[in-house]
């Protein structure tokens, strides 16, 4: 009932859309494998993690090798949904298809929004499988010795919500740059040289002003607050608006710079 409401045009452009990212042997070997890899550090942190022997204020991902290993996984899903945004949108560019792509959906906002719409879908499946097998390996292999925390669950709703955020960054960024290359540079960019941000800001007295930055608010939303006390890191709530604040300017000076440009 819901699909016959949908009009005709947007239906077709996201089989489009679903089509070309899943067509792609490479994209769909790399979720295959980092899936398969999470099974297994999740399965290995079953044996060796104890919820209760977690230092209080030590975030859970990172008390532990088998734990570093199982939250390396989920922050994988995190970079590839930000590549597979990338690369969705900055292909078109760089293949010159964008031209071709339009004249199958000429209405350009039907077009951006089942770009950026199938993009953050597949990276909320994607992430969703990873977490619903990486926790059934993390519980059937450690039986009665584990038990899902509320901070664990907390934690999985965290990078789900941010994988989906980046995917959306990434494929505006690739509108913007019309080239994957350098909308994925831009991304890399910011990891390295916002963390040197945060350091500056506390050096010169304005430490808050690290919190409204697109990496302190991943983390706020990833971590469940655990280290909102911090002078870089806002609290989760704060942390989840900020980051869909980046996500909504991202996807809005995207879509004023490909509807009114030429392709």
């Amino acid at each position: 009932m819901i699909l016959t409401a949908v009009p005709d045009s947007v239906l077709r452009a996201a089989n489009s859309e679903v089509r070309k990212l899943t067509s792609v042997r490479a994209q769909r070997v790399i979720a295959a494998n980092l899936i398969g890899y999470a099974m297994v550090a999740f399965a290995v942190m079953g044996l060796t993690f104890k919820a209760d022997d977690v230092p209080r204020g030590t975030f859970m991902f990172l008390s532990g090798w088998s734990a570093i290993a199982a939250g390396l996984a989920l922050l994988a899903a995190i970079v590839l949904a930000a590549v597979l945004g990338a690369v969705a949108s900055g292909d078109e560019y760089r293949l010159g298809s964008m031209r071709i792509t339009a004249l199958f959906t000429p209405d350009r906002n039907v077009l951006f929004g089942a770009k950026l719409g199938v993009v953050a879908a597949i990276s909320l499946a994607t992430v969703l499988v990873l977490e619903l097998l990486g926790g059934a390996a993390y519980a059937l292999i450690g039986r009665d010795r584990v038990r899902f925390t509320g901070e664990m669950l907390a934690v999985f709703g965290g990078v789900a919500l941010a994988a989906v955020c980046w995917s959306i960054i990434g494929a505006a960024l690739g509108f913007l740059l019309r080239t994957p290359i350098q909308a994925i540079a831009v991304m890399v960019g910011v990891a390295i040289i916002e963390p040197l941000v945060w350091i500056t800001a506390r050096a010169i007295g304005f430490g808050g002003f690290a919190s409204i930055l697109p990496l302190s608010a991943t983390v706020g939303t990833v971590t469940n607050g655990t280290y909102a006390k911090g002078d870089f890191i806002a609290p989760t709530p704060a942390a989840i608006l900020v980051l869909l604040l980046w996500t909504a300017a991202s996807a809005g000076a995207a879509w004023w710079f490909f509807t009114r440009r030429d392709l």
